[in-house]
């Protein structure tokens, strides 16, 4: 904090406004303030507490008196800096009091602000006084009493902070190093951090008692039976996967065995029908024979009908011929003739439009030259207008640079005449001065003639104002007895106990910890029985898709038996295929493999594929399919019985699940017997609010002795106030009587400065008169305002002559400037005139040219007759070639269809005769003498189809099964089984089918129930982990408790140490101070009660009480503990104090003393630290480089008045 500016008006002995420039004022680090006795010195320091607090310390109730009896208000305006560095704030805090109508010594505010101003104006913060005080308090974190023992020590208040009592002292530290926050509200904070905490392990403690089956045993155990289980279900898989190969291969072979059987019967019913199929086969052989001739008949047929149609068509294209061969030759001799017309037309045009083109790039150019021509006319125009311009502004600028020199001419003159000789002025002024201490030596006499007369009533106010003070010392004795009575009885009606209620709070956090491990169990047990439901639910299902399953295996089952009798059909149809695949293989003279024959007179016919393989391939498909069909049944099987297993685990899982719902409820019904028997019955809402309730009543009890405690407080403040109030009135009654004392030594010092100041008043007027022999002048003052408004006159002419040369300087390097602008115009004029004059020559040669291409015609029509002449040229030509060229093609079509028909008619005609011959040779080859004949013997090819199926599916079959039987027997070569051993193996495969799907079941519930316990493991771990780090926290806040409140029980031990550390720290920092200022005898301590004491030094240092010094020790001592004590104050912890002052007491020091403390408060003095002093030693003003100089009011009415002097 650092004062700026001060504005007083109306206070105690200040009537007109008076402002004083602290930062003028304290350029140098140290001022002082000097005036005699009762002049306002003191006023000073009380304009600015009343200005940041609204009280005066020495005014009775603050306010009580301090209007001046000439006035109506009282005014102060105080301005200062706050802050550091970059981050400094300018406040400015204005008081305005008025008297109260019914009570004229007493005054009440009228107006009231706090602003603060910044760059960008002022910003208004408050305007109501308790809020200005507020406000100022929390920005500089002191109140009144810190700011005058530490700050402005007014009179009779420097030795207070020595002289404190320990507790006193104390607090006033705590209040200037903000160490409150470390008192009861840092107590009261770890307090409450702690019930936190408790409340947290609490209910950290209850949830962890619910993660019971999570441990890490429990968790061991699932991962045991899990591993166990997928172990069962790999060896499972294993030995099935070993039998699985074993009941493929009996499979495969029993199937196999099986066919061969069927085969052996069939072979047999095929013998009985064999006499009826040859018959068959005689009668399709002709019926084949036959119809081998219908082909060769049908074609001769057609061809007869071909050649005739070729025949007409080709008489039709001969008749058009003749006419396009014509038409063709008339059309090529046009189209030569105008080719000739043509070619001797459109050289001339070629020529004619060469010329045209070439006459109109001239014209273009024509057209370029006389457009820059326009423009460089244009731009000689520009610079002749530019020329004239500049000879203008040439002209003006040379009549405004013979102007100035007339004038400055002029000007030289007239200085002349105004200046003055050295040694008259000189002269003048020491009259003046002479004329000016005549002057306030004359008023001086008659102000103190008005203070002589004023001095006289003081002294009868006071004698008055004494009588009334001890009066009321007498009152506040009574009232303080009073006040002593109510505190007994205060004391009488305690609310409580503090530390019953604290208990009965921990039992409530208790319960509410177990509230909520209460809540989780309820929870739990509602998770619980919402698995059951959905248990139930999925068994249900479950149940529903197992039937849908076995439905499933039921349909497979009959797709099975579908495909094996698929499978036997095909195989008859295979037997059938091998009788044709056997004659397939019958050569003439080797035996058949059936009958022994050597002649094949009626071999098996073939259809289809001549190889046999498609009745193969239908039995490998059908094979396919079957085997397809079992694997659907083995699937469905599988499925059906996995399902059934699930079923089994839902239902083992439902059951377990049912269990766990009854535990949680057990859980739930256990947690519930811990709390009071009277909440055992509640349900949870009805606990919340019993514990909410009784928080509630536990808190106003709380509150009550709080207020108990507060109100005690009041009292004892109260009474502490009122003993403030007591010293004080004795205070004022000693002040009244010093004041009383001062008084009457003024009065008779006035009538000496009277006498003094008569005898100074004749001696200046004498000098006066001697220095103004010789002179006309009648008045120094008036001879030296004439000589100043000369000087000032003079001052002006000659700042004038300086700004007319300078503008005469700069109207000269002007006018060379546009002189030089000038002729490079001119030579720009000269070179553009010169290349217009190219530029005509080159259009008159050009418009020359461009009349010998074109004669004077337009350019572009011509251009245009010429084009529209050539493209007609064009498409004469292009319409005879496309009329030539579509007449030659027709007559080519014409040709090549004429030839092609040629062609057709003697091919027809040839194959005609060919097939004619052919019929005849395979009608006798046949056995038939005709076409019609042959056409007799051909029966429906639908009963041809009947008669060759029959016999092709008895052929078939025997084949097929001849074949199929081969077949088998190669399949299984030497491998046989028998039904029984069949029936074991499928029995087993069975088995350990069922026992992989009850592995596999058993390995998911196994594997579901370790995620399960894993992630609950994990959220156990993590209760534990954060139950010990609160747990933790727990004790340390425990321990900083019991340090805080160590030393003798008390609430504020650690803040007492701080305080006392701070104490010490200033004490060794104000010893310093004083041992310079006493030569080294005297040093502070601080003893171990926190109590100052000295230490004497030159009586071979012992310690000695502060109360056994002297007055100017004592002063000395203040000083120093003051000193140091403003060095460490930071406003709010941040700002620095930059000021110090102290009122009074250097009248106790010897010339010696006074010497070391000013050398002390010199070199304390700095830029960022100014310290004033109040004093009326004339030793000091000497001393000081910045001087307030007081002036005492008068008994005219004029108030006291400031002046700042520097020496």
């Amino acid at each position: 904090m650092r004062p700026k500016l001060l504005e007083i008006e109306g206070l105690q002995s200040f009537t007109d406004t008076q402002v004083i420039d602290f930062e003028k004022l304290g350029e140098t680090g140290l001022f002082g303030i000097f005036g005699p006795t009762g002049s306002g010195k003191s006023t000073i320091l009380d304009a600015i507490t009343f200005a940041l607090y609204g009280r005066v310390k020495r005014a009775e109730n603050g306010t009580q008196g301090i209007i001046n009896s000439r006035c109506d208000t009282a005014r102060v305006a105080f301005t200062f800096e706050l802050g550091k560095d970059s981050n400094k704030k300018t406040y400015r805090v204005e008081r305005t009091y008025r008297r109260r109508k019914k009570s004229p010594n007493s005054c009440e505010p009228k107006i009231a602000r706090l602003i603060e101003v910044t760059r960008n104006g002022e910003i208004p913060l408050c305007d109501r006084a308790t809020d200005v005080s507020n406000y100022v308090r929390e920005l500089l974190g002191l109140n009144i009493e810190d700011f005058t023992r530490a700050v402005v020590l007014p009179q009779n208040s420097f030795h207070e902070f020595l002289m404190l009592k320990n507790s006193e002292r104390r607090s006033m530290l705590e209040r200037l190093f903000y160490l409150e926050e470390y008192g009861k509200q840092l107590n009261d904070k770890i307090g409450r951090r702690m019930s936190s905490l408790r409340s947290r392990i609490d209910m950290l403690t209850g949830e962890l008692a619910g993660y019971a089956d999570a441990s890490e045993e429990a968790l061991n155990e699932a991962k045991t039976a899990m591993e166990t289980a997928l172990e069962e279900r790999k060896n499972a898989q294993k030995e099935l996967k070993r039998v699985e190969k074993l009941f493929n291969e009996s499979k495969e072979v029993w199937g196999l065995v099986s066919e061969l059987e069927d085969l052996k019967r069939k072979e047999d019913s095929l013998r009985l029908a064999e006499a009826e199929i040859s018959k068959k086969r005689i009668l399709l052989e002709k019926a084949v024979r036959a119809d081998s001739l219908a082909e060769i008949i049908r074609r001769n047929r057609e061809t007869g009908q071909k050649l005739n149609e070729a025949k007409k068509q080709l008489d039709s294209i001969m008749a058009v011929l003749p006419k396009v061969s014509d038409q063709l030759d008339q059309t090529k001799s046009e189209y030569e003739r105008v080719k000739r017309d043509a070619a001797s037309n459109q050289q001339r045009l070629v020529e004619q439009r060469t010329r045209l083109k070439d006459a109109l790039g001239v014209k273009a150019e024509l057209k370029v030259l006389t457009d820059r021509i326009s423009e460089l006319q244009i731009s000689v125009n520009e610079k002749k207008n530019a020329i004239g311009t500049k000879e203008a502004e040439i002209a003006q600028e040379n009549t405004k640079l013979g102007d100035r020199e007339q004038r400055l001419e002029a000007l030289v003159e007239g200085s002349e005449r105004l200046r003055t000789e050295p040694e008259y002025r000189q002269k003048m002024q020491l009259c003046a001065t002479l004329e000016k201490d005549a002057a306030a030596l004359d008023k001086t006499l008659d102000q103190l003639m008005a203070r002589k007369g004023k001095g006289q009533e003081t002294i009868d106010k006071l004698e008055k104002q004494l009588a009334e003070v001890t009066e009321k010392i007498a009152e506040s004795l009574k009232r303080q007895e009073e006040l002593s009575d109510s505190i007994k009885l205060h004391e009488s009606k305690k609310a409580g106990d503090r530390d019953s209620v604290m208990r009965s709070l921990e039992q409530v956090h208790k319960a509410r910890g177990i509230y909520q491990v209460l809540k989780l169990r309820e929870n739990e047990a509602e998770l619980a029985r919402v698995r059951v439901e959905k248990l139930r639910a999925a068994f249900g299902e479950h149940k529903m898709k197992t039937a849908e399953l076995e439905k499933a295996r039921n349909d497979a089952e009959r797709l099975y038996d579908k495909c094996r009798r698929y499978l036997e059909e095909c195989r008859l149809e295979l037997d059938k295929n091998t009788a044709r695949l056997l004659a397939k293989e019958l050569k003439e003279g080797q035996p058949c493999p059936v009958c022994g024959s050597l002649d094949h007179p009626s071999p098996a016919a073939h259809s289809g594929s001549d190889d046999g393989t498609a009745p193969e391939q239908k039995v490998e498909a059908a094979q396919r399919g079957l085997d397809e069909a079992e694997a659907a049944l083995r699937e469905a099987e599988r499925k059906a019985l996995i399902s059934a297993e699930s079923l089994k685990t839902i239902s083992d899982q439902l059951d377990q699940a049912v269990m766990e719902h009854e535990r949680k409820n057990r859980d739930l019904e256990d947690e519930r017997q811990k709390l009071p028997d009277e909440w055992k019955t509640l349900d949870l809402e009805q606990i919340r609010s019993e514990i909410e309730k009784t928080d509630s009543d536990l808190r106003r009890g709380q509150k009550e002795i709080e207020e108990w405690e507060t109100k005690a407080g009041e009292l004892r403040e109260n009474a502490e106030k009122l003993s403030d109030e007591l010293a004080k009135l004795r205070m004022d009654e000693n002040k009244i009587r010093t004041e009383l004392r001062v008084n009457r030594e003024a009065l008779a010092q006035l009538e000496s400065e009277l006498k003094q100041a008569s005898e100074n008043l004749t001696h200046v007027r004498r000098q006066l008169t001697e220095q103004l022999k010789g002179y006309t002048v009648t008045s120094a003052a008036a001879e030296l305002a004439r000589l100043s408004e000369n000087d000032r006159k003079l001052k002006q002419i000659e700042d004038e002559i300086r700004k007319i040369r300078e503008e005469a300087e700069k109207t000269k390097a002007r006018i060379s400037v546009l002189n030089d602008e000038r002729s490079r115009l001119d030579a720009d004029r000269i070179r553009l005139e010169a290349d217009i004059s190219g530029l005509l020559s080159q259009r008159q040669e050009k418009e020359k040219r461009l009349y010998e291409l074109s004669q004077g015609a337009d350019i572009e029509e011509g251009i245009k007759q010429i084009d529209d002449e050539l493209d007609k040229l064009v498409q004469a030509d292009k319409r005879y070639s496309t009329q030539i060229e579509q007449l030659e093609k027709e007559y080519n079509e014409l040709n090549v269809n004429r030839s092609k028909l040629d062609s057709s008619v003697s091919l027809y005609s040839e194959g005609l005769a060919a097939d004619s011959e052919k019929l005849q040779r395979a009608l006798a080859e046949s056995g038939f003498s005709s076409p019609e004949e042959a056409e007799s013997y051909m029966i429906p090819g639908e009963q041809q189809k009947e008669i060759k199926a029959e016999i092709e599916a008895y052929d078939q079959e025997a084949v097929n099964i001849k074949a199929h039987r081969r077949l088998l027997e190669t399949k299984l070569g030497s491998r046989s089984i028998t039904e029984e051993e069949w029936n074991r193996i499928e029995q087993s495969y069975r088995e350990l089918v069922e026992r992989s799907n009850k592995s596999i079941s058993d390995c998911e519930v196994a594997k579901n129930n370790y995620e399960s316990i894993t992630k609950k493991h994990a959220r156990w771990k993590e209760i534990q982990q954060v139950l010990a780090d609160v747990s933790h926290k727990y004790g340390l806040y425990n321990q900083i408790s019991r340090l805080l409140n160590a030393a003798r029980g008390k609430d504020n031990s650690f803040i007492d140490y701080i305080a006392e550390e701070r104490l010490r720290y200033i004490a060794a920092k104000a010893s310093t101070l004083l041992e310079v200022m006493t030569r080294q005898r005297y040093s502070l301590e601080v003893d171990a009660e926190s109590g100052f004491i000295i230490r004497d030094g030159a009586n071979g240092g012992i310690h000695r009480n502060v109360t056994t010094l002297s007055g100017g020790e004592t002063f000395l001592t203040s000083l120093s503990l003051a000193l140091a004590l403003s060095e460490q104050i930071h406003l709010k912890g941040h700002s620095p104090l930059e000021f110090f002052f102290l009122d009074e007491g250097f009248g106790t020091l010897d010339r010696k003393l006074l010497d070391l403390v000013m050398d002390s408060l010199e070199r304390l003095c700095s830029d960022d630290r100014v310290i004033g002093i109040i004093s009326h030693v004339p030793e000091l003003r000497q001393r000081i480089g910045r001087c307030l100089i007081v002036t005492p009011p008068t008994f005219e009415g004029e108030g006291s008045r400031v002046r700042i002097e520097k020496s």
